[in-house]
């Protein structure tokens, strides 16, 4: 097989998550299911991806690797600061909207195989040392524990808009007077 047969098929594979994950149970779905509903053999599957865990693990990978390329497009060149933190999150949260179908089957993914947890807990960790840097920039006393609880804050908006695959503008709303409040010295 070719780099680019491979290429191709792993591609069209993971695009089609949104769709499965309308349509398919993770938690009881096989590899037979998947192959059979985006049209490709159980065996190119398995021979990409090793099973259903393996291929969760990397529609995960690719969602992170998605919202941070998109975090850092945005935000990324802006000076530290208020507004890049709220630029980061508005883009945080939008990306995660908008790709709500794939987050919820990862969540639900991570039920399934534990093993996935360990990902989430890494780039969890990641954006609560990057907003402690930002509120350590700002010589706000306790960095620390305010990114803590701003990053709970943003998740648990994450977890409201993803369910209802909508924004929430009362919650961001809060969200940001929230920020503003912790970004006083």
């Amino acid at each position: 097989m070719t780099a680019e047969l491979h290429t191709d098929r792993r591609s069209l594979l993971l695009a089609a998550a949104p769709m499965l994950a309308d349509r398919l149970d993770v938690l009881s779905v096989t590899a037979s299911q998947i192959a059979r509903e985006v049209g490709v053999s159980e065996e190119d599957f398995t021979d990409e991806f090793g099973g259903v865990e393996g291929y969760c693990a990397l529609l995960q990978l690719q969602f992170f690797e998605g919202r941070l390329n998109n975090v850092l497009g945005r935000a990324g060149t802006m000076q530290p600061g208020l507004e890049r933190i709220r630029t980061a999150w508005t883009s945080y949260l939008d990306y995660s909207v908008e790709h709500a179908a794939v987050h919820g089957w990862c969540r639900r993914a991570r039920q399934r195989f534990p093993s996935m947890l360990e990902e989430l807990r890494r780039r969890n960790h990641a954006v609560l040392l990057m907003i402690q840097i930002e509120f350590s920039t700002l010589r706000c006393p306790h960095a620390m524990e305010r990114a803590r609880l701003a990053v709970g804050m943003v998740l648990e908006t994450v977890k409201v808009e993803t369910e209802s695959r909508a924004k929430n503008e009362a919650m961001r709303a809060l969200l940001w007077s929230a920020l503003e409040m912790f970004a006083r010295t």
